[in-house]
């Protein structure tokens, strides 16, 4: 009878053991990590060309609709005003703040640009009022798109 529970005991030890050892290397492996889908970002390059004056616009639209890139406005013999612009697109219509340098002073401006077909950005206008030192279109109901300014896109260099 010793024998049948030491045989037992010995039985049940190396179950119990093989189990727990199981268990470790169900736990050994390695979980696995999914990552968040990455943003996909489109750089696009415009020129608009007004008689001697020259605007450049690149900007990066992302698959979330954040719209960020650069503006210059190359004046013909007149100051230069560069900067970034930050903001959003809804549908066809992209809303940014133009933080930018014109004469050595630093100024943000509210710029609203309708984007018209895959190679043409109309830049819109209204009226504008500063609000805590930005310039900002008064009514946003209001915007004109009438093709003063008309980019044109252009090979990003």
């Amino acid at each position: 009878m010793k024998k049948v529970n030491l045989f037992s005991a010995v039985i049940l030890i190396a179950i119990s053991s093989s189990c727990m050892n199981s268990k470790k290397e169900v736990e050994g492996v390695p979980k696995l990590q999914v990552e968040a889908p990455m943003e996909t970002t489109v750089k696009e390059c415009y020129q608009a060309i007004i008689e001697k004056d020259t605007i450049t616009l690149t900007v990066d639209v992302n698959n979330v609709n954040q719209f960020e890139g650069e503006l210059n406005y190359s004046y013909y013999q007149k100051d230069k005003s560069f900067g970034t612009l930050l903001g959003n697109m809804k549908g066809d219509t992209i809303f940014a703040d133009y933080t930018f340098q014109s004469e050595g002073i630093t100024s943000i401006r509210e710029l609203v640009f309708l984007k018209k077909d895959s190679n043409t950005i109309i830049e819109g206008h209204g009226e504008v009022l500063e609000t805590n030192g930005k310039m900002a279109l008064k009514d946003k109901s209001n915007i004109k798109f009438d093709g003063n300014v008309v980019y044109n896109k252009i090979d990003c260099k």
